[in-house]
């Protein structure tokens, strides 16, 4: 069961999925409730509102970028009468001189263009829902996503992806740390090399930035980064706890986050969330406003906006 569980990018694959069938309509827009929360600035926001500001999210890319994506998602005159993704592509295609395998392979760039774009609000129409002050020689996460992995009540595995900007020049590293004792590994052919130190109270991970060739770089103002790495346990499963909670601190702000949990076997009897939080204040107890339930996988998932301050949010069980 764990090697179906996508670490992926939830913005990129729900935006990937609303371009299908019959593209930007409202029935398919309920499907993707993460897509229309960011396009939503108050719950009596009608479709067409909606519509205007992805529109206008669209129009926020490079002029080819935007006429592609218009197309695809059935936003011109000239497809949104078509049904099909593929009649969407042909009819860009047409207009390019383009086949629909190269319209199809621009998609991915141009897509993850707009997730970046929702994210940040970097749009005329964009909902006053987040408040991004000017930031000073730190980091601004676009998203994170955590999926940690507890196979019969003991961690198992934990799986990070942290999209991010730097706002200042020559930035060798960044660092995260934990307290407790784990292996970190980072994929071979990423942006970053990893270097754990133990600390008076934990580890700190300090991620450094790398060129294609595999040499340390320092990273530059205003790019975006992706730091994906992996922590598994250094110990004998026999050794380890049962885990009843998983939760993270955001110091630097994070425009959108996804905390997930992934149970393997034994399902715990209560699941709930808590949300921007002090450590001392977590993690609550349950009630009946705070009740997660897990998908057909036997996934908690919990996705939050505009965290920062050092603020924990995350999500507990019992057993």
């Amino acid at each position: 069961m764990a090697q179906t569980i996508p670490d992926a990018d939830d913005l990129v694959a729900d935006l990937a999925f609303l371009r299908k069938n019959d593209g930007f309509i409202a029935r398919r827009l309920d499907q993707v409730p993460l897509v229309k929360g960011l396009l939503t600035s108050a719950s009596s926001d009608e479709f067409g509102r909606l519509r205007s500001r992805f529109t206008s999210a669209i129009h926020a890319l490079g002029e080819v970028d935007a006429a592609l994506l218009l197309d695809v998602y059935g936003l011109t005159a000239e497809t949104a009468g078509h049904g099909t993704l593929r009649a969407r592509r042909e009819a860009h295609g047409q207009r390019i001189g383009r086949g629909i395998d190269t319209v199809a392979d621009r998609e991915h760039a141009a897509i993850a263009q707009l997730a970046a774009k929702l994210t940040r609000g970097a749009y005329r129409q964009s909902p006053l829902t987040i408040d991004v002050p000017e930031m000073h020689d730190g980091i601004i996460y676009e998203m994170t996503s955590t999926l940690i992995l507890i196979e019969n009540r003991r961690w198992k595995q934990t799986r990070e992806h942290y999209r991010f900007v730097a706002t200042f020049d020559e930035m060798d590293f960044v660092t995260i740390t934990r307290s407790y004792p784990a292996r970190a590994s980072v994929p071979t052919d990423g942006q970053f090399r990893v270097n754990t130190r133990p600390t008076s109270h934990g580890f700190n991970d300090h991620f450094w930035s790398r060129d294609p060739s595999g040499e340390d770089t320092a990273m530059r103002r205003g790019k975006t980064y992706d730091l994906k790495f992996i922590l598994e346990p250094d110990e004998a499963i026999e050794a380890r706890e049962p885990m009843v909670n998983a939760y993270r601190a955001f110091h630097e702000r994070s425009l959108l986050a996804s905390i997930r949990v992934a149970f393997i076997g034994q399902r715990p009897r209560t699941i709930w969330k808590y949300e921007r939080v002090s450590h001392f204040a977590q993690p609550g107890t349950p009630n009946e406003t705070n009740y997660v339930r897990t998908d057909e996988r036997g996934v908690a998932s919990l996705r939050l906006r505009d965290l920062h301050g050092g603020l924990v949010s995350g999500i507990a069980w019992e057993w």
